[in-house]
């Protein structure tokens, strides 16, 4: 089957035609921007209700819960897309369901596994799980396992061109009910256990919806064609060559995720739980503007997979060029405001957040440099060097860890801080040379060289302006953002062309 896929004639899917880049972009963002917003009030709304301390044993959980979920999909939502996308690309839609089936069996079995392994650890070990009682531990390792299995259905639906569906039901969907859910549970007075059931709730309602939408889609696409007739040995191959590419990407998802919440349980560990609530909440102020990044991520990951497969290198460029600038162009406003206003940002979560205000600055500067490296994790991927990003992961894994241990016991989670920022300029860095030297997946430098110099001028300037003169406070951080904001369209509507916005909303894949 492998060696029929590579041999296929690219087919026109005139019934998927691409509405463009630029469309795929907008809708996940739109969605990704509500569900940030929606992550955010739900975390001012348990930073409120359950203080510094019950905050902090809330983000403990929800960071075991995130690393249990990631490894369980075992790099099988990648390898997904990555396949999925090319087999459309080459007229091969009729292959899917094999495809799907293929990746799905180990998953289950592994997440089976997980939770055998949750239920011998509670019973042995309870003390391990305090204050949590063993049922929820069971049910929380459950809901991690249909986490797992909803992100390879939504997987399927990414490589079958679902626009619409990946923004609804994983940026929307899931965090809305999750925000209604943890709203009642705080209305009804429920502790930390209660409001962490809320959270995990609504996973079943949403992966239900995802297999429905996966399996329209997949009947649309495939249902009327017959796959070609596999021999034992082409189905072999492929299983081999589908799971050495999804298993390499399914450590690197485990060390990545890791990356996202180590810092948390060790600030926990070395401080105290108050202090991880707070930094627990700073990540996730300055992971907000990552909302820009994962729309970027799920747009072009299909097309540059499809590029790569057709090797077309001028089509992964051009993507790579313009969704870059325009990551620069949108995230960098939101690093800057985040870096000049933190102290009144945080001071939403409720007292003692604010002090988080320094560590917030920090993980701005870092995440704004990590923007202008654009997508280059997806065509690291797409480009099925899965195995070099295991190692990229890997090597930043190990360093954050290594600087946690020496500067959370020093400076605390402004130490934290500094120790993450590091990592991601040094992660960031070597991917960028990774993909630009080694792949030839240069952007033109035209594009960002605006896209960059725009926001900074702009909103850096009148920002620190507004901070000067009126101090930092929710009013004048509301008024800077009227202000700044219209000022910053008005000041881009003239540069489109330079910042490469127009030729981006013409993109067709």
């Amino acid at each position: 089957m492998t060696r029929a896929l590579a041999a296929s004639t690219p087919m026109a899917d005139t019934a998927t035609a691409s509405r463009g880049i630029a469309w795929a972009g907008a809708v996940n963002l739109v969605g990704g921007a509500i569900g940030s917003v929606v992550g955010l009030l739900l975390a001012a709304i348990v930073g409120r209700h359950l203080g510094t301390v019950g905050a902090g044993t809330y983000f403990l959980v929800v960071a075991v819960f995130m690393i249990v979920s990631s490894v369980a999909e075992l790099g099988a939502d990648t390898g997904l897309v990555r396949y999925v996308s090319a087999a459309r690309a080459r007229g091969r839609a009729a292959d899917v369901p094999r495809l799907v089936r293929l990746a799905l069996g180990p998953v289950v079995v592994g997440g089976t596994l997980v939770v055998a392994l949750a239920a011998a650890a509670a019973a042995t070990y309870p003390q391990l799980f305090d204050p949590l009682p063993t049922s929820f531990v069971l049910v929380a390792a459950s809901t991690a396992v249909l986490s797992s299995l909803l992100a390879v259905i939504l997987a399927v639906v990414r490589g079958l061109g679902g626009v619409l569906a990946y923004p609804l039901l994983q940026g929307i969907g899931l965090p809305v009910l999750r925000l209604v859910g943890v709203g009642l549970a705080v209305l009804a007075g429920w502790g930390v256990v209660g409001i962490l059931g809320a959270w995990l709730a609504p996973v079943a309602i949403v992966l239900a919806g995802a297999a429905a939408v996966a399996v329209r889609l997949t009947v649309r696409h495939a249902g009327g064609l017959t796959p070609a007739p596999a021999r034992p040995a082409d189905h072999r191959r492929l299983r081999a060559e589908f799971w050495s590419f999804s298993a390499v990407r399914g450590v690197s998802a485990a060390v990545e995720i890791l990356l996202e919440w180590i810092d948390v349980l060790l600030v926990g560990a070395l401080t105290s739980p108050e202090q991880a609530g707070i930094y627990a909440v700073v990540t996730r102020c300055a992971r907000a503007g990552e909302v820009i990044q994962s729309a970027a991520r799920v747009a072009v990951g299909p097309q540059i997979s499809a590029a790569m497969a057709r090797g077309d290198l001028a089509a992964a460029r051009e993507i790579y060029s313009l969704v870059t600038a325009a990551m620069i162009w949108l995230a960098w406003p939101l690093f800057l405001l985040l870096a000049i206003f933190g102290d009144a940002v945080l001071s939403l979560f409720g007292p003692g957040f604010a002090d988080g205000a320094v560590s917030l600055a920090v993980l701005c500067v870092a995440m704004a440099i990590a923007a202008a490296a654009g997508t280059v994790q997806t065509i690291l991927l797409m480009g099925g060097r899965s195995s070099w990003q295991l190692a990229d992961k890997t090597m930043a894994l190990v360093l954050n860890i290594v600087l946690d241990l020496v500067l959370i016991p020093l400076w605390g989670i402004e130490g934290a801080a500094l120790a993450w920022a590091i990592t991601i300029v040094a992660d960031t860095g070597v991917v960028v040379w990774q993909v630009q030297r080694l792949m030839g997946v240069r952007p033109r430098g035209g594009h960002l060289a605006v896209a960059a110099g725009l926001p900074v001028v702009v909103v850096g300037g009148l920002g620190l302006l507004a901070r000067a003169t009126c101090g930092s406070s929710l009013p004048v951080l509301g008024c800077s953002l009227l202000v700044i904001g219209a000022t910053y369209l008005a000041a881009s509507w003239p540069l489109r062309h330079r910042l490469g916005l127009v030729a981006l909303v013409a993109h067709r894949g």
